[in-house]
């Protein structure tokens, strides 16, 4: 069992997503960076669904009342376990009484806490990613008590680390394909979106805003289908990026869309960071 000493700025508990239901408007929640969610899952050798404690900005205070083995990945944070500093990508081993501590991010902006253990959370249409109100809170609070299974699963000493490259995590070109509006640009705005650096205004589950210069002329549009990394271009120039939390459909021309990559990096920005588009040379 773990206790919520602290619940940092924003934590909460996902899993690969809820897949399959966005034809009814719920979005598919889910880890915003899956890459490092599946080496968290790897590191463990956990083969089965697993849920897992996503932090951003600054993580939480968490002492743990039973054994277990932990592995942080993603964004660089502060992170003590019993006051000693702890590496991302190394499986830790957790006693009873243990305390685990993370501070603000040093490098990136969201990172998971991976644990040996099947947590015992809600199952909402097939997950258990917080996404309120669908589930009954957005975020893990201070109080809370964050249960697992039992089984037959024990603490393993582990001496080996992995050599992982997260340089993408701090990666500023987004790779994209073309939006099925791509085209209501110009030759020359087209030319633009691809030179100019674009600064992440607004970040969080839902999406992002970038500020840009493209302006076009207001025009009626049914809403359309979106989904994480759909870029839309909104009349004054606003860019918006739809995240994991985001909406379904949407009435401004979705001109990009993010690969599967870029949304990783992505994932990794705070606020105020220039980011750049680069088209892909894959075929969605």
């Amino acid at each position: 069992m773990i206790e919520v000493l602290d619940s940092g700025f924003y934590t909460s508990i996902q899993d690969e997503g809820r897949k399959g239901y966005r034809h009814l408007g719920v979005p598919v929640s889910g880890a915003m960076d899956q890459k490092a969610f599946e080496l968290g899952r790897l590191l463990l050798g956990r083969k089965n669904e697993i849920s897992t404690m996503e932090c951003t900005l600054i993580g939480p205070r968490l002492r743990f009342h039973e054994p277990c083995n932990i592995v942080l990945t993603g964004a660089n944070m502060e992170v003590k376990l019993n006051q000693k500093l702890v590496s991302n990508n190394t499986i830790l081993n957790v006693r009873a009484a243990d305390e685990l501590s993370l501070k603000r991010v040093e490098k990136g902006l969201r990172t998971y806490i991976h644990i040996n253990k099947s947590l015992i959370t809600e199952k909402v249409l097939g997950s258990t990613s917080f996404y309120f109100p669908l589930t009954k809170s957005s975020v893990i609070e201070k109080g809370d008590h964050l249960f697992w299974l039992k089984s037959e699963s024990t603490l393993r000493n582990f001496n080996s680390k992995i050599k992982w490259d997260d340089s993408y995590i701090e990666y500023k070109e987004l790779s994209v394909y073309k939006g099925p509006e791509f085209k209501i640009l110009t030759k020359e705005q087209a030319e633009q979106l691809f030179k100019m650096p674009l600064k992440i205004s607004n970040q969080n589950r839902m999406g992002c805003r970038l500020k840009s210069s493209l302006e076009i002329k207001p025009d009626l549009m049914l809403s359309q289908s979106i989904r994480p990394g759909t870029v839309q271009l909104t009349p004054s120039g606003t860019l918006l990026i739809s995240g994991f939390d985001g909406q379904v459909s949407g009435g401004y021309p979705r001109i990009l869309q993010l690969t599967d990559e870029a949304l990783n990096v992505l994932a990794q920005k705070i606020e105020g960071t220039e980011v750049f588009f680069k088209l892909s040379n894959t075929h969605l």
